[in-house]
């Protein structure tokens, strides 16, 4: 290490604590999408890092995602409500493990070419006619496409013959954020029906288990327009949704981190998780790397929040990871 100056060294030998971020840091920042929740189902999804080569499984037996259409259906939303792209458009190559774009959203695109569903071919019978990008307080992001003759291959619970003239619009986001925005959910035989509380706690259980496996869970969902709708907005078009599915990604920890905070520890240096992520995925990791210390504690933001500086300063001596801040 090059230092310029020399009381920068000072600084960093008396370092006590070390405050990371996870995803990119303490993980490899590279998505893959593993589990599938659709309707009660839990789906595993094999293959790894960005290559399309993969299958989806049902208590570890192989399955045609056919035969399951909400299933298909869910990978269709995250394609389409999506800005990453292969690096190559031709279709004879779009395996080639080379993905432009956030590494979450790459990760959904890659399970829905599992399927054959290409992004560059969906917008063609699904042109994008508007984005309401995701920021970190609406915790979403949302599509509009306009809806027109699909391929004869192509099975879609968006189109028929009536609905031609009419546009969707495709949400993914946090579970939590999208199933408050949802009055329905999609069956597995791809109809709508009423989201009553016995279905919600169920999606609520589903997003749980998955996260307390280290899953980043993201939820999907559909609106139907039957107009074309001049300026779409995050009122009009991001309420009295249908949701569809949870898809669950896992970016491993980085093989050296652990070694790093054994390292750190040793030399009498305490390190601390702060990240954005949900706190049963920040724990699973966090444990898997040993960081988090046995008797010490999970934070969320919003438990942050209430907290004055006096029992700040008490929690953060017996606190390891704080987790869904802002």
């Amino acid at each position: 290490a090059l230092i310029r100056r020399l009381a920068s060294v000072e600084t960093l030998g008396s370092t006590t604590v070390i405050c990371s971020d996870k995803t990119g840091t303490l993980t490899q920042n590279r998505m893959t999408a593993t589990r599938l929740w659709v309707d009660g189902t839990t789906i595993e999804i094999t293959g790894t890092g960005y290559q399309t080569q993969g299958q989806f499984c049902i208590g570890g037996q192989p399955v045609d995602l056919m035969e399951y259409p909400a299933a298909t259906t869910a990978l269709w939303v995250a394609a389409l409500d999506n800005d990453a792209e292969f690096e190559s458009e031709d279709p004879q190559v779009e395996n080639n493990g080379k993905v432009v774009g956030d590494p979450t959203e790459a990760a959904l695109i890659v399970a829905a070419a599992k399927i054959g569903a290409y992004r560059s071919q969906l917008e063609q019978s699904y042109p994008r006619v508007k984005e309401i990008p995701f920021d970190s307080d609406r915790k979403r992001m949302t599509t509009v496409h306009r809806i027109v003759n699909p391929r004869p291959e192509d099975a879609s619970p968006f189109y028929d013959e009536s609905k031609k003239e009419w546009e969707v619009a495709v949400i993914k986001g946090a579970p939590d954020v999208v199933l408050d925005l949802c009055s329905h959910m999609q069956n597995m035989q791809d109809e709508p029906i009423l989201l009553d509380d016995s279905r919600r706690r169920s999606i609520t259980q589903a997003n749980e288990t998955m996260a307390q496996q280290a899953l980043r869970v993201l939820a999907v969902a559909y609106r139907l327009e039957q107009e074309v709708l001049e300026d779409p907005t995050p009122e009009t078009v991001e309420r009295d949704l249908v949701f569809v599915g949870l898809i669950g990604m896992i970016d491993p920890p980085r093989p050296e981190a652990a070694e790093a905070i054994a390292t750190a520890r040793q030399a009498g240096i305490r390190t601390m998780m702060i990240t954005g992520d949900y706190p049963d995925t920040a724990r699973a990791i966090a444990q898997e790397i040993d960081l988090l210390q046995p008797g010490h504690k999970v934070i969320s933001g919003g438990q942050l929040s209430q907290m004055d500086d006096d029992t700040l300063r008490r929690e953060v001596m017996e606190t390891d990871v704080f987790a869904r801040v802002s």
